[in-house]
């Protein structure tokens, strides 16, 4: 029988979540209100992030709020697949928010179109059956094979950001963030404590998007 997590614990997590989609929402409005194409950019992508984790975390929150149900498995595992395709166009636009806010930068011309074919490559697998949505069940190897292309994408991100446009912080964020995400895909499943580095993990997310609104 699957051990409820303390009512402490369920409530700062439900609070926690619904603070980050409220923030991502807001961000999303901000950016979409300022004028030119960097701000556009940051809206869509600030508003599909925010769009795609709503679909994970507000069933989360309302299991959290009242038990699990029957059809639990199947929100929240709907909820992790979405995540995972929006999650995976997020890095393809942070891509174009840096070239737009550095147009001077010179990038390889092959690096976005490489960007895209392993996002399709990653979104692809996250459909395969073998990956156990909607299930408690382990899928495996699956959850390492859907990510290697998103590995892949986030180490051609970090590169960038540090020789081509020497942002640091956002790309310690975006290292941390792997990092985070990697190890609750990989021992979450035999650790459940482990899923509260998704916690470090949006909270990167949430100074990434912070940083974007400063500037």
């Amino acid at each position: 029988m699957k051990k409820e997590k303390p009512l402490g614990m369920r409530i700062g997590e439900s609070a926690f979540c619904a603070g980050y989609l409220i923030f991502a929402l807001i961000a999303g409005i901000i950016f979409a209100s300022r004028e030119g194409n960097f701000n556009k950019y940051c809206a869509v992508m600030t508003l599909l992030l925010g769009c795609g984790d709503a679909f994970h975390l507000i069933p989360r929150i309302i299991v959290n709020i009242r038990g699990e149900s029957d059809n639990s498995n199947f929100w929240l595992g709907l909820g992790n697949l979405v995540s995972s395709i929006t999650m995976t166009i997020f890095y393809i636009l942070l891509f174009s928010v840096m070239k737009e806010l550095k147009p001077e930068v010179t990038t390889l011309p092959y690096i976005r179109p490489l960007l895209i074919v392993l996002a399709v490559i990653r979104m692809a697998l996250c459909l395969f059956p073998q990956n156990k949505w909607f299930t408690h069940e382990d899928n495996g190897n699956w959850g390492l094979y859907r990510n290697i292309p998103f590995v892949i994408m986030g180490i051609i991100t970090v590169a960038y950001l540090l020789l081509n446009y020497h942002e640091t912080l956002m790309a310690v964020l975006v290292i941390i963030s792997f990092v985070c995400y990697m190890a609750v895909v990989l021992l979450a499943h035999k650790k459940p404590m482990m899923g509260m580095l998704m916690i470090p993990k949006t909270i990167c997310y949430i100074w990434l998007i912070a940083i974007l609104l400063g500037l």
